[in-house]
Formats: structure tokens, sequence, C-alpha cells
């Protein structure tokens, strides 16, 4: 990711985003200073942790130490409780780099005025065999993206678009409960996060049968963050022009361009 991908973290944008979470920059200070005094302790963990990451998990725990301390145990246990989902999900590998020929993942630069990042996950149109997609991979280079804004960006809460316009019944062959299972419980024990929604538009018709069966692991809090909707005019709408790519009519680069930068 290029230094200032995440392009609007003035000092005023951090004020407003430790707000949200009813705290300051300078309680931050504190808070981070107090985590690094926890952390030998931990013999599990690592010794040290940077600035950034510590602040990326007191974001994750609205601020509060208390609420941060199970998320960094969380963070490094959940690697070896799972490794067939974490093994071999390096960025760089085969196996990760076979993903981003079949799907954008990616955060917008610009926040919204509430402090909220958007996040544009999409199935791009490919010839290549829809079969290869390997979803577990998918979820790895989803988490990859997740700490690279966790380290590198501020945010209060995130919004996700979800394009299915080129999903295919070939691309959920191997989309099973049992790793939606997996993947919902690393995400909620290592990853919560503020969502303010989980928006799928231009999703073919089969697909409604797949979301019943990923509502139906979910909890039921999340599972109403999740909106189908039969048109994507209603989501983007609400969304300022210049935080768009142009490929939803929005004045910000495209995804190519996104991609590449990200």
């Amino acid at each position: 990711m290029i230094p200032d991908y995440f392009n609007d973290l003035t000092e005023q944008v951090e004020i407003g985003v430790w707000n949200v979470f009813g705290t300051t920059p300078s309680e931050i200070k504190k808070n981070i200073e107090a985590i690094k005094e926890w952390l030998p302790t931990q013999p599990h963990l690592p010794g040290k942790l940077t600035d950034k990451q510590i602040r990326a998990f007191l974001m994750m725990g609205r601020g509060s130490v208390e609420n941060a301390k199970p998320k960094i145990d969380m963070y490094f246990t959940m690697r070896s409780l799972f490794p067939d989902i974490f093994d071999d999900s390096h960025p760089f590998s085969k196996r990760i780099l076979n993903v981003n020929d079949y799907i954008y993942l990616i955060p917008l630069p610009k926040l919204l005025p509430d402090y909220s990042r958007v996040v544009i996950m999409k199935l791009k149109e490919t010839e290549k065999d829809p079969y290869a997609l390997d979803p577990g991979a998918a979820f790895c280079q989803l988490i990859n993206m997740v700490d690279v804004r966790f380290f590198e960006d501020l945010c209060a809460r995130h919004i996700i678009i979800a394009d299915l316009k080129h999903c295919q019944v070939a691309h959920c062959t191997k989309l099973s409960p049992s790793l939606i299972r997996r993947c919902y419980t690393v995400c909620q024990k290592a990853y919560t996060t503020s969502s303010s929604g989980i928006h799928i538009i231009n999703a073919p018709r089969f697909f409604d049968q797949v979301i019943i069966m990923i509502k139906s692991i979910l909890s039921p809090k999340l599972a109403k963050k999740i909106h189908l909707h039969k048109d994507y005019e209603s989501v983007l709408d609400s969304i300022d022009k210049n935080i768009l790519p142009i490929e939803y009519g929005g004045t910000e680069k495209s995804l190519d361009e996104l991609e590449g930068r990200f």
C-alpha cells in the first residue's frame, strides 16, 4: 500500500473518530502506554507491539483498555486455532494471489462525514475458471486487507458493499456451512469492529439461498445488518460522489487504480 492511500487522516479526523467512542486522542495515548505495560505480563503474546498496532486494538475495543486486551489475545491465538485458514496466507503466496484474479477487496480512501470507511468487495468479470476460486483463500485475503487497514487506517466504523454482479453458482460450490462458521468465529473473536451494515447489490436470484444459509450461522444482531438490495441506487445515493469509484458514478479513481495503490 502506498503511504498516503488513506489521504484524509488529519488531526481533526482523529479527534472525531475517538469522540465517537467517547474518548480523546490524549486519553488513547495513555491507554496505549497501559497496554505496553501489560504486554510483558502475557508470555504467550509478542513482547512488543507498535503504537499503531495497539491503537488498532483500542479501536476494536471502542477505546477501552480492558476491551482491547482480549482482542489482542484472540488476534494471535486464532492463528494457532485455525491453521487451515491462516497457513499459507501470505499476501504474495500463489494461493492468495489467485484470489486477486477474481475479487476486488478495496477500502475507499476517503471517509464519510460520520467517520465511516466504505469497503468495496466485488467479483471481477473474468474468463478464469469460477470453480478455481477458493473461498477460504478469499477470506484470508480479506483478513490481510483488514490487517493493513487496522495498522494504517483510522475510522469509527465501516460499511461493506458487496457487488455480486458477476457471481455464478460455480463461485459458491466450496462455500460450506463449516467454513462460514469458522470464518465467523475468527471475525467475532479477533476482528470485531463497528459496522453500519453489509449491503449486497446486484445479487443473482440463486444467492437468496446462500444468504439464508449465512444468516442462519451468524448472530441475530449481525444477521440483521446484512441487506440484500434489488438495485444499488438506494445504497450508493447516500454516499458522496467524491468517495465512490467511477464505476459507481463517483469521482474517485477506478477500482483497478485503487487496487494498484492499495
